[in-house]
């Protein structure tokens, strides 16, 4: 009886050790942010009409406005590729306001994509351009074209940043 006891012991912790060894290994989490990916996050901040610097100081700061929404930024190096994600609200109802990287130049014109907001002035864009690298600091902004008296006939403006990407 002692023998078959020892034996059944036996096979239990063999049972038990066995299964465990051949396991797989746990996975080893995922990096947050991979070397190549750069993310930044901002407020959108409601400023009035349009103002012609490019940052707001140096070292680039916020500008000064009341919180409106947000901006998620992303860029990635191995693709070469940035996009944009952003928010706001109690912007003017119905109106479409354009939407540039303060001061970066893309041919032409700076302008990359417009937003149209709701009847509540409520609005979401997102935009995605390939082959353009960030030129750090930089802010993203808003503003309605030809709305009014701020600098370059631009109205009413949201600022966000500055960001810095890799």
């Amino acid at each position: 009886m002692k023998r078959l006891f020892l034996a059944a012991i036996a096979v239990i912790a063999i049972g038990a050790v066995v299964p465990a060894a051949l396991a797989a290994p746990s996975p080893k989490p995922m990096p947050t942010t991979l070397a190549n990916d750069f993310n930044g996050t901002a407020p959108l901040v409601h400023i009035g009409p349009n103002v012609a610097a490019c940052s707001n100081g140096t070292p680039a700061a916020a500008f000064p406005g009341t919180d409106s929404g947000v901006v998620n930024v992303h860029y990635n190096k191995v693709q070469d590729r940035f996009m944009v994600n952003l928010s706001v609200h109690d912007a003017l109802p119905n109106t479409t306001y354009v939407l540039d990287i303060r001061c970066w130049t893309f041919g032409p014109q700076s302008e990359i994509g417009t937003l149209t907001t709701n009847s509540q002035g409520t609005g979401t864009a997102h935009l995605t351009l390939d082959g353009v690298t960030p030129v750090n600091p930089f802010y993203i902004d808003i503003s309605v074209k030809g709305g009014g008296t701020g600098a370059y006939g631009y109205g009413d403006t949201f600022i966000s940043g500055p960001f810095t990407l890799g």
